[in-house]
């Protein structure tokens, strides 16, 4: 029946032709990066980190300092060794752009750095001649770019696709041509100026160049400068992570999402480094607690030999272990003693805001604080039932009001 025959109609069934198919070719698979890939602290942000353990007198945890640099990819750079027989990778010394292609660096390098070397002035000169039948636009920032017959078209459309971030070939596919005259007439009278390029320092006399001129320059006087063949590359995360180097942007991300999910690389960095600055490991609980760092060592204290005001802080730490400063010294004076005990490491202050007294495993966790808290509760007698009065006409009103704002 017609059913049956629809069923097939587009060339999906038996024998059909499938000239309604929306075919695509299959994709090529992205080679996949041959190497190892380590991802630690950026020198920087790690200096940073030390700065403020060496001027803090708190625990930190270690795993929070790794997640720390983590969650920012320019604070942690990737170290990649590519495999034996892999090809070498092109580095470019400025900023780390990666690429096997030792072309598409030095691109890269006249492109990205040219004004480091070059200065761009504006220059006026004599509006265009010549027959325009039509004019070039940016489909996606409306730029006009000149009529295709224009002799300076072409380095206006490699100029355009550089400021938009794309290759020549992905923004010629967004030109439009506009056949009005007055766009054409538009582009005319905005061509009155051009952009030409001096070496820095340059007279002001000094004889310009066109954008294609001075990159050749560069290219000539600079470039080779720029341009490195590491064989261990060691650039920031984020950078590696947008590189066109052939599966390298993917392995990237997904040893950045490994390190996420378990910083190993990160923190056995960290630990090194604070290590050489004699910085203090302990854990927590046990032996196998959860690892934290400080700046100096603890001290046990002793209160028996302690001025009672200290000794008694000290004691309500030990009592109360994993308590906020409020809870263990409700006023200042205490307060301060308490201060006193924490810059003497003869208490731990935690970065969560609680307290536990120095011993070979400091006292951290929940369970600590509602063991405490429990026996608190115990202590503290119930208080006696009063017989329930009226409500008063205003406090069932309030109570109304309550009710309503609850809803």
């Amino acid at each position: 029946g017609g059913a049956g025959r629809g069923r097939f109609r587009d060339g999906g069934g038996f024998g059909g032709s499938g000239a309604g198919r929306d075919w695509r070719p299959p994709r090529e698979p992205e080679p996949r990066f041959e190497g190892e890939i380590r991802i630690l602290p950026e020198t920087k942000a790690l200096g940073t980190v030390i700065r403020k353990i060496q001027g803090d007198g708190h625990a930190f945890k270690l795993k929070d300092l790794a997640y720390f640099l983590l969650d920012n990819p320019s604070s942690v750079v990737a170290r990649i060794v590519p495999a034996k027989g892999a090809g070498a990778f092109r580095q470019c010394r400025a900023c780390g752009f990666v690429a096997t292609d030792e072309e598409e660096v030095l691109a890269h390098a006249a492109s990205a750095h040219l004004q480091d070397y070059y200065d761009a002035r504006e220059v006026e000169c004599e509006p265009p001649k010549g027959d325009f039948p039509c004019v070039a636009k940016c489909g996606l920032t409306g730029e006009l770019l000149g009529p295709p017959n224009f002799h300076g078209y072409a380095a206006a459309v490699r100029d355009a696709a550089r400021r938009n971030g794309m290759t020549e070939a992905e923004f010629r596919s967004r030109i439009v041509m506009v056949r009005e005259q007055s766009a054409v007439d538009e582009w005319r009278k905005a061509a009155v100026k051009k952009t030409l390029w001096f070496p820095k320092g340059a007279a002001e006399d000094a004889q310009g160049m066109a954008r294609e001129q001075a990159e050749s320059a560069f290219r000539r006087t600079f470039a080779g400068s720029l341009l490195d063949s590491p064989k261990v590359l060691a650039i920031p995360a984020d950078a590696a992570a947008k590189s066109r180097a052939p599966g390298l942007a993917r392995a990237v991300a997904e040893a950045l999402e490994a390190e996420r999910r378990n910083p190993v690389s990160v923190c056995f960095a960290l630990r090194g480094a604070f290590h050489h600055r004699k910085m203090h490991f302990f854990r927590v609980n046990d032996p196998r607690g959860q690892e934290f760092v400080s700046r100096t060592a603890f001290r046990e204290f002793d209160a028996n030999h302690a001025i009672p005001e200290l000794a008694a802080v000290a004691r309500a730490v030990e009592a109360k272990p994993c308590a906020t400063a409020a809870e263990i010294a409700p006023d200042p004076e205490s307060r301060k003693l308490l201060d006193w005990l924490v810059s003497t490491s003869h208490v731990v202050a935690f970065t969560n805001g609680v307290f536990s007294m120095a011993e070979k495993h400091p006292k951290y966790g929940p369970q600590w604080r509602k063991s405490w808290l429990k026996k608190e509760k115990k202590k503290t007698p119930a208080p006696q039932e009063k017989p329930p009065e009226p409500a008063t006409e205003k406090e069932s009103k309030d109570d109304e009001t309550s009710a309503v704002m609850a809803e």
